[in-house]
């Protein structure tokens, strides 16, 4: 059984007050509840320490084990080239920034002291330590990726078979649902068998697929098909998000010695973990010196809703204040202070599912927002009737797709041996596309 034990609390205050007869007079967070639990929680640290009495070996585990959390937490956020460089702070300064710890399976003899310790830190004091020293990290924690783990045969894809071990690896993997990117592998129900069958791995239906993503609340689908060759292991990832499924990456895993191919299979498993990670950590990746300031104007039918979508906002990482500027019955203008840039922004709010749209707004008597042009904005816009600025629309829906792929009832899975390359219209020339660039 595990203890908790509290390190500090800080309060976290999101505060209501109800207005006039006409609307809500809200006071926003003014700072917003930055943070995702699973990010700053690291689970699973195994200690194993002698010493010359039972009470030293227990207190440089805890040392060690607080030492190996926060490393485990600096990989999760530091980019790659950060943590190449990164040099950890002393214990006592790790210390501080722990909000509490749960201790389990503890075992303790004359000399020896074994236990596991799960660590949850404290969002703000990272982000601070981190920014204090200059590093380039990411706190957006991307919403559930679904992971399809197709085996290439001799007859073709299998998906749900028992003989699938590739599928087993992965049900069969721990910690998938933390991190940056949390995955979730398909239980193989009779949904699940319904909607994708064993040699649809690149002609699914796309409203199959969506059916199946809404089941498991995952925002994309990632399809990892792997085939053994020889004594290695080659995956190859597609992304689906765009029509039709398209190519992106290659892990080739070879055996080392002693290995059987089972554990071929688990390692293979760690590397696309560490691909799909690597992936959104380039994509998420702020510099603590750059912030910005947007303007936007959010709609909704009920009060209720706009208490939902506070809700939401305080979820979101990367923004650092929120400003409420006016307030209607149907409307709200805030002020979004965010860390890093624009894009960034939009794809962290996409994980609160929130949507960001550009629109340019004039301030003079005739445009649609009259009453605020005229006052109720309180100089959120100059008064300058020539006075034209961006601001932003933040709804909740995304804004209207391409239409969606059906899915080849031919198509077999291809397995490039060359990065996939696409045509520069502009330059006609061949480039390959990076990993980081798709969108899970």
């Amino acid at each position: 059984m595990a203890i908790l034990y509290k390190t500090f609390a800080k309060a976290r205050t999101a505060l209501s007050v109800l207005g006039t007869c006409f609307f809500m007079l809200l006071t926003m967070l003014s700072t917003a509840q930055a943070f995702a639990e699973s990010l700053f929680t690291v689970d699973n640290v195994t200690v194993d320490i002698t010493a010359e009495n039972a009470l030293k070996a227990r207190e440089q585990a805890f040392e060690e084990a607080q030492i190996k959390a926060f490393d485990t937490l600096a990989a999760r956020m530091l980019s790659e080239n950060e943590l190449k460089a990164f040099e950890r702070p002393p214990v006592m300064s790790i210390s501080t920034m722990i909000k509490d710890y749960e201790v389990s399976n503890e075992k303790l003899s004359s000399r020896r002291y074994i236990g596991t310790y799960k660590f949850r830190f404290e969002d703000r004091s990272i982000k601070r330590y981190f920014s204090g020293q200059g590093a380039q990290y990411t706190d957006v924690v991307s919403k559930p990726v679904l992971i399809l783990p197709f085996l290439e045969t001799g007859q073709g894809t299998i998906l749900w078979s028992y003989q699938n071990i590739w599928m087993q690896a992965w049900s069969a993997a721990p910690d998938l649902d933390s991190g940056l990117v949390p995955l979730v592998v398909p239980l193989g129900d009779l949904g699940d068998v319904s909607d994708i069958g064993d040699d649809e791995a690149l002609s699914y239906s796309r409203r199959a697929l969506d059916n199946m993503l809404r089941r498991y609340d995952a925002s994309e689908a990632v399809i990892a098909i792997a085939k053994a060759e020889g004594t290695a292991l080659n995956v190859q990832l597609y992304r689906t998000d765009r029509t039709p499924p398209e190519y992106v990456h290659q892990i080739l895993e070879r055996a080392l010695p002693g290995q059987d191919s089972n554990q071929i299979y688990i390692r293979a498993v760690q590397s696309v973990k560490q691909a799909l990670r690597s992936d959104w950590k380039k994509k998420t990746v702020v510099d603590a010196r750059q912030h910005g300031t947007i303007e936007a104007r959010v709609s909704f039918a009920s009060l209720q809703e706009w208490s939902d979508l506070q809700r939401r906002l305080q979820r979101v990482n990367g923004v650092s204040n929120i400003a409420l500027k006016a307030l209607s019955l149907k409307e709200a203008y805030v002020e979004i202070t965010f860390d890093g840039t624009i894009e960034r922004l939009k794809l962290a709010l996409e994980q609160a599912d929130l949507y960001l749209n550009e629109q340019r707004m004039q301030n003079n008597a005739g445009n649609m927002n009259t009453d605020y042009s005229q006052g109720m904005r309180g100089g959120f816009l100059d008064g300058n009737d020539n006075n034209v600025q961006t601001v932003y629309e933040l709804t909740t829906r995304r804004m209207p797709q391409a239409v969606p792929y059906q899915g080849y009832p031919y198509q077999t899975p291809l397995r490039p041996n060359t990065p996939y390359s696409r045509t520069d219209n502009n330059a006609g020339q061949n480039q390959s596309q990076p990993y980081y660039q798709s969108q899970f």
